[in-house]
């Protein structure tokens, strides 16, 4: 059986504060904290042990 994996959208309004914490816990960046030009956001995305993917952004989609 394959493993099975989420990826997940949380929106905060300090993604610098969140990621800052992150890497002191020793989150495996898979994106660092980018200001989109697309959209207004700031985002960053981390993975946990399990290979889930968590993007933090100030948008809220």
């Amino acid at each position: 059986m394959s493993a099975r994996t989420s990826s997940l959208h949380v929106v905060t309004a300090d993604p610098d504060a969140v990621m800052a914490r992150a890497k002191e816990l020793g989150a495996s960046v898979v994106h660092e904290l980018v200001d989109q030009t697309d959209y207004p956001s700031r985002d960053f995305t981390i993975s946990d042990p399990d290979g889930n993917h968590w993007t933090f952004a100030t948008f809220a989609g």
